[in-house]
């Protein structure tokens, strides 16, 4: 199976500034949604969605984050903009119920900041300018990118108490225990202070799944690209934090799995995708557990 048409995230369909609701990620409320909506698949012939009512009805998450929880899902590539499992989400629900395993919070990490993921735009916008190993920044640097970036973008000023909260929803998903803070990407270094760290790499299928994503949003049905796409600001190596040699080493397991084909013989060098049967991906990130 190919990465699914609803992974596939128009412009108009990503999540807005203020998704969150003033809510920070929390991956056991995400969770139990994800819960809900295989079990509401289950009863729908696996064609039915989850809706709020149900969410309010089966679980103690309040109102607003009845709201919130469902909407990091689909930020994050487990839920559909429906609120069904996407595969992602059916192989996390399957292998890792509590959203804990490195390569989960990879990959959810990866479609909140993908260039044309379910993730809100200027999530993207700030992974690209400030995740880099060693690179400081203030929280008061973040809310000002944040009012820039959707004044530029939306052509008004985003209220300064939603620029205030978002920009503490950002940080906090990155330094929080409950969010994605065991990636280690980011530590607090003093009063509104943050420095990016270098952090454990994720696997090779992490990568290729993410690639199969990447390029169907960014590339279509094209078979070729130049490999420095996955170097520059945006690419691949940008957004997972990795430098060009192990990027490259990644590649490589990949090119033996059968999946990409590199050539180097002369530059401009040309990475060219074999295989687009996501599945398989999830099956190895899974340690080859059969995905049903």
């Amino acid at each position: 199976m190919t990465i699914e048409s609803s992974s596939i995230t128009k412009s108009e369909d990503r999540l807005g500034a203020t998704f969150h609701r003033s809510f920070s990620l929390v991956r056991s409320a995400v969770g139990q949604v994800l819960k809900l909506a295989a079990n509401a698949g289950a009863r729908k012939g696996n064609a039915g969605c989850l809706d709020k009512d149900t969410i309010r009805q089966l679980t103690h998450l309040g109102s607003i984050y009845v709201a919130a929880m469902p909407r990091y899902g689909y930020g994050m590539g487990l839920l559909s903009s429906g609120n069904c499992l996407t595969a992602f989400g059916q192989a996390a629900l399957k292998n890792d119920a509590l959203l804990e395993q490195f390569d989960t919070l990879w990959l959810m990490h990866y479609f909140l900041c993908a260039p044309q993921g379910p993730g809100p735009a200027f999530w993207h916008d700030l992974v690209t300018s400030h995740f880099r190993a060693g690179n400081e920044f203030t929280a008061d640097h973040i809310a000002q990118q944040i009012a820039d970036f959707f004044q530029h973008t939306e052509g008004k000023p985003l209220a300064e108490k939603s620029v205030r909260r978002t920009k503490t929803i950002f940080l906090g998903t990155y330094t929080k225990t409950e969010g994605l803070g065991k990636l280690g990407l980011l530590e607090v270094i003093g009063p509104n202070k943050y420095r990016v760290l270098e952090p454990e790499p994720p696997s090779p299928w992490v990568l290729g799944y993410a690639l199969l994503h990447y390029w169907k949003t960014q590339f279509g049905d094209r078979l070729t690209i130049n490999l420095e796409v996955l170097y520059e600001e945006g690419g691949l190596s940008n957004l997972f934090l990795c430098g060009a040699g192990r990027l490259n080493r990644m590649l490589s397991t990949l090119q033996s799995e059968g999946y990409v084909d590199v050539y180097r013989v002369a530059p401009p060098y040309q990475l060219v995708l074999l295989r687009q049967d996501s599945d398989s991906l999830l099956q190895k990130l899974y340690g080859h557990h059969k995905l049903t």
